[in-house]
């Protein structure tokens, strides 16, 4: 089991430029992240929490403030030694699942272990009999339903044993039974894998499920608090 990755974050700050004026996506978050938790991100559309996120996983850097991951400062390092963090520690799940169109279900996950350096086609299988996907391994997304994307798109985000996943709005296309159902499996991978996990979400049932709830309105945190643990 891979030792599961802490988060700090101190005064982060980002700022866009839009139509000449400056737009604060987030604006001064404190937040400290134990390592194995699970959290959700929370609040309206606009509020930061995409952003936010992203930051954490590396994807961009703040405009002030800064973030650590155990105790590697990825705020104030260049873009190869992120994406090489990202690369070796850090699973994204995404709502708009980001599969190769052209690859099956199964050799999309076997990409992702080649970029990351994992343990080859037998795991892929594995991953995917795990998520329930054997018989779907040889289609292309096209021919896939939205929750067998995103189980796909589980799988590969878990090809590389992250010790953080980050989950943006993952369940935000699927209706509530097949929301449920992917929760439940990335819930299980981060007991599986030790991970620390933190789902961006709109769905309140979600984030009841998972073991802190920390809101955002204007850039801002405006609730951190223990959530309803929902099994």
């Amino acid at each position: 089991m891979n030792k599961a990755m802490s988060l700090r974050v101190e005064g982060v700050t980002k700022h866009y430029r839009a139509g000449g004026s400056t737009v604060k996506a987030v604006d001064g978050i404190d937040l400290v992240i134990e390592a194995g938790s699970s959290v959700a991100i929370v609040g309206p559309s606009g509020c930061g929490k995409s952003t936010l996120l992203g930051m954490l996983g590396g994807l961009e850097k703040p405009s002030a403030g800064r973030i650590w991951l155990d105790d590697v400062e990825i705020s104030s390092l260049p873009e190869a030694d992120r994406a090489r963090i990202r690369r070796e520690s850090i699973g994204f799940v995404f709502q708009s699942y980001d599969l190769l169109p052209f690859l099956t279900a199964q050799e999309n996950v076997e990409f992702q272990e080649a970029l990351t350096g994992g343990n080859g086609s037998d795991h892929s299988a594995a991953l995917i009999e795990r998520l329930g996907l054997a018989e779907h391994s040889t289609k292309l997304p096209d021919q896939l339903s939205g929750g067998q994307r995103q189980r796909v798109g589980i799988a590969r985000a878990l090809a590389h044993e992250p010790r953080l996943i980050l989950g943006d709005e993952p369940t935000g296309e699927l209706d509530s039974e097949t929301s449920s159902s992917v929760l439940d499996l990335m819930l299980e991978a981060q007991k599986l894998t030790g991970a620390t996990l933190i789902i961006v979400t709109h769905d309140v049932d979600v984030a009841a499920r998972l073991g802190r709830v920390v809101a955002l309105r204007d850039g801002k945190v405006v609730s951190d608090r223990s959530g309803a643990l929902r099994a």
